[in-house]
């Protein structure tokens, strides 16, 4: 009798754990990429924009990325995003030309503002104002996993191409693996040491971001060494070309990142301990501009600059592609979000945070 009563008990804790939990799970932001690029691809009214009136037909970049539909353009874009993991493994919210709206409720609309409401849940407009290198003053979804699953430093990583997420990440400087910027990452591979070194030999236009390609493999080598399980992958490119006005480089920095998203993927599920165990993330920091004279601002004063969009792959989340909402959805909700497809309830320490997204599971 106590047997059977021993063996009912361990079958409804079983039943009792939450179905959308997950064991890892990896985070990536792509600055300030707007619905148009995400939904629609490329933008032909920008394109000719950039080019002055004269016939873009002929261009290479026209050629590689125009198609009659929205769907043909944003897929030769990102292939594998939306053939392989929108299509097979995850869904989509917050395509604004269906019906699917998703925006920041910080009043900033700028990348500080949005990584932290992203992060934390809620929209710290007296204090997160500018871009200023301020601590976040709010403990984030990346301190809160490290809580709940009791988690070494090294298990819960961030690694960006902007400088300025060394403050973001964290309430508590240290606490967790960061490494963003012009900043060098030390590994026993001599090739990453390399790699590293080979980043302050080749800069950017801009003095606070590095190019997206060592962020990705300062990350990946990471993962391969460390075994984090909490990762969040910041790629920064895609907002500076656009202040810029290089509609070009945005687009061509988008088809690259893809193709980093190709490699994670297929390295996650190559891998024991995370295939079928982690479910990724994907969104923005903030909208921009809605049309060819503005595409490339993002301010308080541009209502585009308040869409947002969220995606979400791997374990716990239904294949179901693009997915429409009665109800808007807001940024603030993300951080609930992630900590739910673990199984946690982050409200239940940050009441002040927007609630979980359920549409995934």
């Amino acid at each position: 009798m106590k047997l059977s009563v021993f063996w009912f008990a361990i079958a409804m804790s079983l039943t009792a754990l939450p179905v959308w939990a997950a064991e890892r799970v990896v985070l990536i932001t792509l600055d300030g990429v707007r619905c148009q690029e995400m939904f629609q691809g490329m933008d032909r009214s920008v394109w000719q924009a950039q080019n002055e009136g004269k016939a873009i037909e002929e261009t290479e970049l026209y050629k590689l990325y125009w198609a009659e539909t929205p769907e043909e353009r944003r897929r030769k874009l990102m292939p594998f995003f939306w053939e392989v993991l929108m299509k097979n493994h995850g869904a989509i919210v917050g395509n604004r030309f269906k019906g699917s709206v998703m925006k920041v409720t910080n009043r900033h609309r700028f990348s500080y503002p949005g990584y932290s409401e992203i992060l934390t849940g809620t929209a710290n407009d007296l204090v997160i104002k500018s871009n200023d290198k301020l601590q976040n003053p709010k403990p984030t979804i990346l301190d809160y996993l490290r809580e709940e699953l009791r988690l070494p430093r090294e298990q819960v990583a961030a690694f960006a191409s902007w400088e300025v997420f060394n403050w973001i990440v964290t309430s508590q400087a240290g606490s967790i693996v960061s490494n963003a910027g012009f900043q060098a990452y030390d590994h026993t591979d001599p090739a990453i040491r390399e790699l590293s070194d080979l980043q302050f030999h080749t800069p950017t236009p801009w003095n606070s971001v590095r190019h997206d390609r060592y962020t990705f493999r300062f990350a990946m080598a990471h993962l391969k060494t460390h075994r984090p399980k909490v990762v969040y992958l910041a790629l920064g490119e895609t907002d500076d070309w656009a202040h810029d006005k290089r509609y070009d480089r945005v687009l061509e920095t988008l088809h690259r990142n893809d193709g980093y998203f190709r490699e994670l993927w297929e390295w996650l599920q190559s891998q024991e301990d995370y295939r079928g165990k982690t479910a990724l993330y994907f969104t923005t920091d903030h909208g921009r501009g809605d049309d060819a004279l503005n595409w490339m601002h993002h301010n308080d004063k541009l209502d585009g600059a308040a869409f947002v969009w969220l995606a979400a792959a791997g374990v716990g989340i239904q294949a179901r592609g693009e997915l429409a909402s009665a109800a808007e959805l807001s940024q603030n909700q993300i951080a609930s979000t992630l900590a739910a497809s673990m199984g946690f309830d982050f409200r239940s320490a940050h009441p002040d945070a927007g609630v979980a997204i359920e549409l995934f599971k």
